[in-house]
């Protein structure tokens, strides 16, 4: 939404603009239920629980996941780039095409316009290698410990790093050169808060289920079992996130201390999202519900969304004749959306979902299948 919002120059105009443009806290969501769902087994272990990780795995069905979708994409982007020529060829050179192999764009900033959003690519994949050796710190000053003191003591270093990682987007505001300064504020340094944050989660979560809550207050507890509430307040703070607190919507520098609120912000909604996802008792009676096939249709496909949507948008705009910034903002929406979800289902059902499959069987384990009803 906040590229079509860019594209069209509807994130200049109004409420309904500054929350299109504010769309981009969807990579918030993005870092937080990654750290989420990939922290799980160390949380586990840290807790005294079983889990089974082994680096080759973790390794294998990482790069399953990640790589075949995206080298397609990128395959996608180069070909439209040489056809389409002018602004989309710019950059279309050898070494740039080679950063883009090993996702090394969002250190060096030079990507194509059809492909920019990729930058979250290489801070996500540089949180896949540092994730273990995190944990492997950490397992040392948690071994012994009863389970309710690992999971304070887990927390306390969540936010540390959630600390360090609002103080690295505060510190983008100050570096003079906007380089530096964007690779910063992008990086997984930059980013620390939402990866914490979705940790943090899991520590949660984790501590429950092992029979060791971290407390029983009651309005913990009302948040633990009321969604509802919480989907509302990732709006109002959505909202609030709309508006200049979180910096300018267009391409100009934020400040530091825009750049600090806005982390904060997006940060907050994806708190309040992944939260009420993991409303007790939720997930059975989603997967009993007539939404689990759409919901589950929408989480595979969502990755190649990601990851064409952009360039849908370029070709559309090539092939339409629409002029930047002053396209109809809807049909632009309808448009991009109808063709990335399309593309997407073939990226999922002819590559991704194969090569999953397939990883999963080399490394002996089942590939993971829904609840059975009931």
């Amino acid at each position: 939404m906040s590229h079509v919002a860019f594209w069209t120059g509807k994130s200049s105009e109004g409420v309904v603009g500054g929350l299109a443009a504010r769309g981009e806290l969807g990579v918030a969501v993005f870092f937080a239920l990654s750290a989420f769902l990939l922290s799980a087994p160390f949380v586990r272990r840290a807790l005294g629980r079983p889990a089974r990780w082994s680096p080759g795995t973790y390794l294998v069905r990482r790069a399953a996941r990640i790589m075949p979708a995206y080298l397609l994409a990128l395959a996608g982007v180069v070909t439209a780039a040489a056809l389409l020529g002018g602004a989309a060829a710019d950059v279309l050179d050898v070494p740039t095409v080679l950063v883009h192999l090993v996702i090394g764009q969002g250190w060096t900033g030079r990507t194509f316009p059809s492909f920019t959003q990729t930058w979250s690519l290489t801070t996500e994949v540089t949180f896949y290698l540092l994730l273990p050796l995190v944990a492997l710190l950490l397992a040392r000053p948690t071994k012994g410990a009863a389970p309710t003191a690992t999971a304070r003591r887990l927390l306390v270093a969540c936010g540390v790093v959630a600390v360090v990682g609002l103080l690295g987007q505060g510190f983008t505001g100050v570096l003079p050169d906007p380089d530096p300064a964007g690779v910063l504020g992008t990086s997984v340094a930059g980013h620390a808060a939402w990866f914490a944050l979705g940790t943090a989660v899991t520590v949660v979560i984790e501590a429950e289920q092992a029979g060791h809550p971290l407390t029983r207050h009651p309005a913990v507890e009302f948040l633990r079992t009321s969604p509802g509430t919480l989907l509302v307040l990732a709006g109002v703070l959505w909202l609030v996130a709309s508006t200049d607190v979180a910096g300018p919507r267009g391409l100009e520098p934020a400040s530091g201390a825009e750049s600090v609120a806005a982390e904060a912000l997006y940060g907050l909604v994806a708190g309040c999202l992944l939260l009420a996802a993991t409303t007790r008792g939720l997930t059975e009676l989603l997967t009993d519900s007539p939404l689990a096939g759409p919901a589950r249709w929408l989480g595979d496909t969502s990755y190649a969304v990601f990851l064409w949507h952009v360039l849908v948008l370029q070709v559309s705009f090539a092939l339409l004749d629409l002029q930047l910034f002053a396209a109809p903002f809807v049909l632009t929406l309808v448009l991009t959306t109808v063709l990335s979800l399309g593309l997407a289902h073939l990226s999922w059902s002819l590559v991704e979902r194969p090569v999953l499959a397939l990883a999963h069987r080399r490394r002996h384990a089942p590939v993971p299948q829904p609840a059975p009803r009931a």
